[in-house]
């Protein structure tokens, strides 16, 4: 049996749950029929039988409104109960049991459209396997993961989905983390790389040391997330709830008004069943529910629909440098030649001497070099000064590569062009490498922290999405940020930020009445992100504190997702005042000819729940919206 199979069955299931109500009250109100129009038996059979109908079929109703006017509340649920007890009052006892039947099949069909909503989260556990290869006392033998424990080696073949969090210990191979990260691409994995549960493994053999498992894997986290976030009520809410306070006495006005016009009490429950409020009651859930759903597609998780209300009304938006903005690692971007030598030629003596080196930055130049495809032999000789440099042989020439002051007191001359050209590259806030060879300095590596390419354009559309103002925070030095700023286009910066500054900045503009949303990696930026009021932790794929500490996460570095998130916020928000405008048309229309005495009771609830088939439908849309890309 497949691991579908059971879910598969399940759905099914809960259809047939769903369908059975209405169809029991359905062959109930049949057989009524039938006996009354060919008078069969004593007339008080074929009314009891459709008094069961209705007391089958509308039991939960009657059951929440009670319970609800005793806790003195106003809800949905007191109108259906006031409505079908004034119709059996006024024995209409079928046309009670066909109100009945008509809300019980709209209200299926609700559930069933909500769960659809939902399914996209709940399909995600399929992703997890729930058997797993383990080496054992040297043997491989397959076990339930939940047997799994931290620390096991789990070996995952090509084509198999990975069933833990943790760190693959031997073994490449391409992952297919788009359950996770959303990344339409494969992402190449070796020894060292974290890997995610649920994960596809498509080409090579893995062997990964668990780190987490069950409900603890991020899998299981974004699925719990999310579920929760879907529970959660927006401030929008409170809306039907102030409405139904208020609304069920005016209705009753209006029904004494109706009998009073007309001397007939058909009218009266006429007009109290077609302001049963239940398409503004579902307007703002469906829609936020459509609207999370949407956004855990791609990878975006919303911990709740306040954050999908408020996120569309941020007018400052503070943004991490470092890993956000920027790739957060050293790469070289610049080669200044001196003294005639080739770029290749600076790059690859550089490269041999910095080929046994452990500095980040002698790493970012090896790694140019071998992007170049550049010849790096071992140097003869290595010897490593920490934090200034490295002095090599190599083909018998003296290589150095490293700070100025490092040169200067190896006896290297530094005439004006050199420092001319370490002036410009530390104007662009890039850090200046020299080469040296044989005593003469040969040429200047620039490098730098690269901004991601999207950043510019994903900068102007938040700005025509109405954001007023973005500023960069970061701990870099002062002179690095402006250069940042400047080739971003943010509005300012502020620079040599601690973690408990970028939360006390926040805290300013909050205190001067701001809206403010913040941007960070999750783990240093964890207090601004905590008191934004509207935190994103971005690339968080993994990190604990980045999922708790943030209102949204995104679980790719792709920051253009943020533009997504904001104009998601925007159009729930238009469909839900769009939903509310429907409903509220369809029961002005349906008070006005109910009053007018133009409605029978059977005709009041069509169209009450045509209104909430309406709803429904509209918020359902969402789950398929998407936005169109503005031109940069």
């Amino acid at each position: 049996m497949s691991n579908k199979e059971p879910r598969h069955r399940s759905n099914y299931k809960d259809i047939a749950v769903l369908a059975l109500v209405p169809a029991i009250v359905a062959g109930l109100i049949v057989v009524s029929w039938a006996l009354a129009h060919w008078k069969i038996g004593p007339t008080f059979v074929n009314a009891a039988l459709a008094i069961i109908a209705t007391v089958f079929g509308g039991f939960q109703r009657f059951i929440a409104g009670f319970k609800d006017i005793a806790r003195r509340k106003i809800t949905v649920n007191v109108f259906v109960a006031v409505a079908l007890i004034a119709t059996l009052a006024v024995g209409e006892f079928r046309p009670a049991a066909i109100i009945v039947v008509i809300m019980a099949v709209a209200g299926a069909l609700e559930s069933y459209t909500l769960d659809k909503t939902r399914k996209s989260i709940r399909d995600l556990l399929d992703f997890s396997p729930k058997m797993a290869t383990t080496r054992r006392q040297g043997q491989d033998v397959e076990v339930p993961v939940a047997e799994l424990q931290v620390g096991d080696l789990v070996l995952v073949k090509p084509g198999a989905r990975i069933p833990v969090d943790g760190v693959v210990t031997a073994g490449a191979s391409s992952v297919n983390q788009a359950p996770i990260t959303g990344e339409s691409m494969p992402v190449e994995k070796g020894v060292g790389s974290n890997v995610f549960s649920g994960t596809l493994n498509e080409s090579g053999r893995l062997e990964i040391r668990t780190e987490t498992v069950g409900e603890n894997t991020t899998l299981a986290r974004i699925v719990h997330l999310v579920q929760e976030a879907q529970g959660t009520r927006a401030p929008i809410q409170n809306l039907a709830d102030r409405f139904t306070t208020w609304f069920l006495p005016a209705v009753v006005l209006l029904a004494l008004l109706a009998f009073a016009l007309s001397g007939d009490v058909h009218t009266a429950v006429s007009v109290l069943l077609v302001a049963c409020p239940c398409a503004f009651a579902i307007a703002t859930p469906t829609a936020v529910t459509a609207g999370v759903s949407n956004m855990a597609r791609r990878a975006v998780l919303i911990k709740g629909g306040s954050f999908l209300e408020l996120a569309h009304k941020i007018n400052h938006l503070l943004v991490d440098k470092t890993g956000t903005f920027t790739f957060g690692k050293p790469a070289l971007v610049e080669i200044i030649s001196l003294n005639g030598f080739s770029s290749d030629d600076i790059l690859q003596l550089a490269a041999i001497a910095e080929k046994h080196s452990e500095h980040p930055l002698g790493r970012s130049i090896l790694a140019a070099g071998r992007a170049r495809n550049l010849d790096i032999p071992d140097p003869e000789h290595f010897n490593s000064t920490t934090g200034m440099g490295v002095e090599v042989q190599w083909n018998a020439a003296k290589i150095l590569v490293g700070k100025p002051d490092f040169l200067r007191e190896a006896g290297v001359p530094l005439a004006a062009p050199v420092e001319e050209a370490l002036h410009q590259q530390a104007a662009q806030g890039r850090t200046a490498v020299l080469v040296a060879h044989n005593g003469q300095p040969i040429g200047v590596l620039a490098i730098a922290d690269q901004i991601r390419p999207e950043i510019p354009a994903t900068i102007r559309a938040l700005k025509r999405m109405g954001i007023q103002r973005i500023t960069m925070l970061t701990g870099d030095h002062p002179q690095v940020a402006a250069a940042v700023a400047k080739a971003i286009g943010v509005d300012d910066f502020q620079a040599g930020m601690l973690p408990e500054d970028k939360q006390a900045f926040v805290k300013k503009l909050q205190a001067d009445g701001q809206i403010v949303g913040m941007i960070g990696d999750g783990i240093n930026d964890a207090p601004a992100l905590a008191q934004a009021d509207v935190g994103i932790a971005m690339g968080a794929a993994g990190t604990d504190v980045a999922i708790e500490t943030a209102d949204v996460t995104l679980m790719t570095d792709d920051i253009s997702r943020v533009v997504d998130f904001m104009w998601m916020s925007a159009t729930v928000l238009r469909r839900i005042k769009l939903n509310i405008f429907f409903s509220m048309i369809y029961n002005v229309i349906g008070l006005t000819l109910g009053v007018l005495g133009m409605m029978t009771p059977i005709i009041a609830v069509l169209f009450q729940e045509a209104g909430c088939v309406t709803v429904v439908f509209s918020s359902t849309l969402l789950l398929w919206a998407k936005m169109r890309r503005m031109p940069a």
